[in-house]
C-alpha cells in the first residue's frame, strides 16, 4: 500500500483509529535510544536498496526531520538551522550510539518558535491592521530561506498574517471572523504540539530516518499498525463514529451508517465528548484537553462491551450536557468496499444502446486474519468483485467498466487474484528483490469469469496495486484504459515487519514490480489509451514529485500470450472521443478551468495584497463575475464529477466502450482497415 498517497490513506487511518478493534494498553513504554537502534537495524537488513546509513543519508534525514515541523520555513530561524546542521553528518553515528537527544532538541525549538509567533500574531490581531498597504507574499516557501533572525521572522509573519486574513475575507468572512479563524488555526496547532508526548517525537524521528531511503517506507507505532490493519480488512469493533480534535475537545465528525452509535441513535455529529466511562458503573474520565489518541484508547473496545460518553451539544443559544451509552459492535466499512451497478450507454451511431456493469474499487483490501482462520470465507476485494461480476454475467451486460480512480493500492496478491477474473492463466506481475532475484506471479484462476469487453478507468491517484492490475490488462490487450495522462507511478513493494510487543512495525520497501511487458511503473506509471482533460494532468501528483523516490527501469519481457491486439481500434476510438469532447459543454468548462489554472499558477504562487483586495471588492460587480472561469482548488482534483452532480468521466468512458463494441462488431471502416495493413 502506498504511503504517500499519504493524503487519502493517512486520513483514513486517522479516522479508523477512532473506533479500534480491541482495548489497547493504557500506554506504550517510552521508546529508548536502544529501541531506535534496533528498529533501524531491522529496517536496514530488509530494505530494497541495501544502502548504508551514511553521511549522505544522515543529511537527508535531518532535512526530512526539519520539514516534518516546518515545511514552509516559517518558524525556525536560520540560527536554529545552523545549530542543527552541526549534526547533519552525525545522525548515523548518534543512532549507532543509541543517542536520540537531537530529536527532542529540534522539537523543543519548534515549540519555542511557535510560541513566539503566537504571541506576535495575537498582539497584531488585537490592534488595527492596515490591509491596503501593497505587499507581496510567496505562498510556497519550501525553497525560500529561513528567517534570518527574530526581526525578520516578525516581519515575515506580519505580512503572512495580512494574506491569511485577506484569504479568509475573500471567502465572505468579515475582518472579525477572519481574525477569529486565524487565532483558532494557530491555537489548534499549539494544542497539538503541547499534547505531543515522548513517543510521538521518536516516531517522527524514525519516519525521518525511513524517508531518507524512500518515500513509502515508514515506522508504524502500535496505534498506527492497528489502524493500518483496519484499513486492509475494512472491519473493526467499536462505536462507529469518526472524531476530530478541535479547541481541546474531541468532536464527533460523523456517524457511520449501520454502526453501533447509529443504531443507538443518541450520539450526533458536532457533539463534544468531555467524559468517557467503561461499563455501567465505571467513573467517567475527563477528556477535555486530552490527546485524541488517548481519548481513542478509552473509547475503543470489543463488541458487546459498553462505553458511556458525556457529551456537550449545542442546542442553539445554550449548550447542554448529555450522557450517551453505547454497546460496541463490529463495524463494516462499507465505503471502502467494492461497489457495483448497471448503467446504460447513450445510443451509438447505429442507434443501439448497451448495458454496462460498473465496479468502483476504492482499494485492494483483505482480512489477513480471517483468511488464516478460514481460507474459504474471508473479506477481500477480489472475492467481492467476483460476486459483482457474477451478478453482471447473470444480468447479461454488454461490457464491464472497472473504476480504479483514487485507488491507492493494498494487497499485492489481491491485485494478482483479481486479474484472474479477466485474464487467462499467465504472468500478472514480476517482482525483483534487492538481490536481483525475480519472482513471476501468475493469476490463480484457470479461466476468466468475464471474457467480454472491458474498460479500466484510472487517474493520477491510482497507485501501486492499481497499477499492477491496469498495467497487466493493458499489456495483454485485455482492456481499454481511460483517464489522466498517467497513473501515480509507484512501482515498489512494501512488507510490514512486526517488531517485538510495544514497538509496532516497520513498513519497508523490499522489492520493485514490473509489468508483463517488462516496464516498471516506477515514476512513469501506466499511460492510458485515451487521455481525458483533467486538472490532475497539471498538478504535481505522483511518484516523480516525491523526494528520494527510486528510479525507473525495465527488465526482460515475461512469457505470455496477449488476449488480443487493440491497436487497430485505438486511433478511431481516440478520434471519436476528441470529437465528443469538442462538442461537450461540460468538458469545455473543465478545459477552461485548466487553462485558467495553468496561466495563473506561477502568478498565484506569489500574490499581492492589492490583487486579493481587488478580488474581494470587485466580487459583486458584473464585469468581475463574468470575466473568468473559477480556478479549482487542488482539493477538487480527485473529484471526477461535474459540480458534484454527474460523473462526466464515467459518461465518456461508457461512450468509449460503446465505440469499441460497435467497431469490434461491425468491423473497422475500409479506409482505416487498409491503413492498418500498410
Amino acid at each position: 500500500m502506498i504511503r504517500s498517497l499519504r493524503f487519502p490513506f493517512l486520513i483514513v487511518f486517522m479516522l479508523l483509529g477512532l473506533w479500534g478493534t480491541s482495548p489497547l494498553a493504557d500506554s506504550n513504554p517510552d521508546l529508548t535510544g536502544d529501541d531506535v537502534y534496533q528498529i533501524t537495524r531491522t529496517f536496514l537488513r530488509s530494505h530494497y536498496s541495501r544502502g548504508q546509513f551514511d553521511d549522505d543519508r544522515s543529511r537527508l534525514m535531518l532535512q526530512m526531520a526539519l520539514n516534518q515541523y516546518d515545511p514552509n520555513h516559517l518558524y525556525f530561524l536560520q540560527s536554529d538551522i545552523d545549530e542543527f546542521k552541526a549534526y547533519e553528518t552525525q545522525l548515523d553515528d548518534l543512532i549507532e550510539d543509541e543517542n536520540i537527544e537531537i530529536a527532542f532538541t529540534i522539537f523543543d525549538r519548534f515549540r519555542q518558535r511557535l510560541g513566539e509567533r503566537i504571541v506576535q500574531v495575537n498582539a497584531i490581531l488585537d490592534g488595527d491592521i492596515d490591509l491596503d498597504t501593497q505587499e507581496r507574499f510567496n505562498r510556497e516557501r519550501q525553497d525560500e530561506p529561513y528567517p534570518g533572525d527574530s526581526a525578520h521572522a516578525e516581519a515575515l509573519w506580519r505580512t503572512k498574517l495580512k494574506f491569511d486574513l485577506l484569504e479568509q475575507m475573500s471567502s465572505g468572512s468579515t475582518i472579525d471572523e477572519a481574525k477569529k479563524a486565524v487565532r483558532k488555526r494557530l491555537r489548534n496547532l499549539n494544542i497539538r504540539i503541547e499534547q505531543t508526548i515522548h513517543n510521538d517525537i521518536v516516531t517522527s524521528w524514525l519516519n525521518a530516518f525511513t524517508a531518507a531511503f524512500d518515500p513509502h517506507s515508514a515506522y508504524l507505532s502500535p496505534d498506527d499498525l492497528e489502524n493500518f490493519n483496519i484499513s486492509l480488512r475494512l472491519s473493526l469493533e467499536g462505536i462507529g463514529a469518526t472524531l476530530r480534535s478541535e479547541d481541546g475537545y474531541t468532536v464527533v465528525t460523523s456517524i457511520i451508517p449501520g454502526g453501533a452509535a447509529d443504531k443507538e441513535g443518541s450520539l450526533k455529529p458536532e457533539d463534544k465528548i468531555v467524559g468517557v466511562g467503561q461499563g455501567d458503573l465505571d467513573e467517567l474520565t475527563d477528556v477535555v484537553n486530552q490527546r485524541l489518541a488517548d481519548v481513542v484508547k478509552l473509547i475503543r473496545g470489543p463488541r458487546g462491551t459498553t462505553v458511556r460518553l458525556s457529551v456537550l451539544r449545542d442546542e442553539g443559544r445554550i449548550e447542554t450536557q448529555q450522557l450517551v451509552t453505547i454497546v460496541r459492535d463490529k463495524i463494516i466499512l462499507k465505503d471502502g468496499e467494492a461497489q457495483g451497478r448497471v448503467i446504460e450507454s447513450p445510443p451509438d451511431a447505429s442507434g443501439r444502446s448497451y448495458r454496462f456493469g460498473v465496479v468502483k474499487l476504492p482499494s485492494f483490501y483483505v482480512d489477513f486474519g480471517a483468511r488464516r482462520r478460514n481460507p474459504d470465507d474471508f473479506k477481500s476485494s477480489s472475492r467481492d468483485v467476483k460476486r459483482l461480476i457474477q451478478d453482471f454475467v447473470a444480468q447479461n451486460v454488454d461490457g464491464v467498466i472497472l473504476d480504479l480512480r483514487n485507488n491507492g493500492g493494498g494487497g499485492l496478491d489481491e491485485a494478482v487474484s483479481l486479474s484472474g477474473l479477466f485474464l487467462n492463466k499467465g504472468p500478472v506481475v514480476m517482482v525483483k528483490d534487492f538481490r536481483g532475484r525475480l519472482t513471476v506471479l501468475e493469476n490463480p484462476h484457470s479461466q476468466p469469469l468475464w471474457r467480454g469487453p472491458l474498460l479500466v478507468m484510472t487517474n493520477r491517484y491510482s497507485a501501486s496495486a492499481s497499477e499492477i492490475l491496469a498495467g497487466a490488462l493493458k499489456d495483454y490487450g485485455r482492456a481499454i484504459l481511460v483517464g489522466d495522462r498517467s497513473t501515480f507511478g509507484k512501482g515498489t513493494v512494501q512488507n510490514v515487519i512486526t517488531l517485538r510487543e510495544g514497538l509496532g512495525a516497520v513498513k519497508t520497501t523490499v522489492a520493485k514490480f514490473y509489468r508483463p511487458g517488462s516496464a516498471s511503473t516506477q515514476h512513469r506509471g501506466v499511460v492510458p489509451d485515451v487521455v481525458l482533460p483533467s486538472m490532475n494532468n497539471h498538478l504535481e501528483i505522483g511518484e516523480s514529485s516525491l523526494k528520494n523516490a527510486l528510479p525507473w527501469d525495465a527488465i526482460s519481457k515475461a512469457d505470455f500470450k496477449p488476449w488480443q491486439d487493440l491497436s487497430p481500434y485505438l486511433p478511431l476510438i481516440q478520434q471519436r472521443s476528441r470529437e465528443r469532447l469538442a462538442d461537450s459543454a461540460k468538458f469545455h468548462t473543465v478545459s477552461a478551468n485548466v487553462k485558467t489554472f495553468v496561466e495563473n499558477r506561477n502568478k498565484r504562487k506569489t500574490v499581492t495584497t492589492g490583487e486579493i483586495l481587488s478580488e474581494i471588492r470587485g466580487a459583486g460587480s458584473e464585469d468581475t463575475a463574468t470575466a473568468d472561469a473559477p480556478v479549482p482548488d487542488a482539493s477538487d482534483a480527485t473529484d471526477a464529477t461535474d459540480s458534484g452532480s454527474k460523473d462526466i468521466y464515467l459518461d465518456e468512458s461508457t461512450e468509449i466502450l460503446a465505440d469499441y463494441i460497435q467497431l469490434a462488431r461491425d468491423g473497422l471502416p475500409a479506409d482505416v482497415a487498409r491503413q492498418n495493413r500498410m
